[in-house]
């Protein structure tokens, strides 16, 4: 009881003995994971950034189309490869009256 009323007086630390100090470990363990868990169900609410990819989407063609469906699509790309072809040719063909080569 003396050596109490010393350390309280000359501000000392109080003798604690091992098994004080395994529930003080303890106590401070259950703390921090009651704060943990309170901090993850007050940020449960807000919404998690989604990530955003800068892909462009692809279409999706099934893996067996018809002849009629690709026929279709092969002689569209024709028409707009000969379109093209023609545009340039007559450009050329003007640049060269532009300028007296023909």
């Amino acid at each position: 009881m003396l050596s109490e009323l010393f350390r309280k007086w000359f501000g000392l630390d109080p003798v604690s003995c091992e098994t004080c100090e395994i529930l003080r470990m303890q106590l401070a363990e259950s703390n921090a994971e009651r704060k943990e868990l309170l901090h993850r169900l007050i940020d449960k609410d807000k919404p998690e950034p989604v990530p955003t990819k800068e892909e462009e989407p692809q279409s999706i063609t099934p893996p067996f189309v018809p002849w009629r469906v690709r026929q279709q699509y092969l002689e569209a790309e024709d028409r707009q490869k000969a379109k093209v072809i023609r545009d340039r040719t007559k450009e050329i063909a003007d640049l060269e009256k532009e300028v007296g080569l023909s």
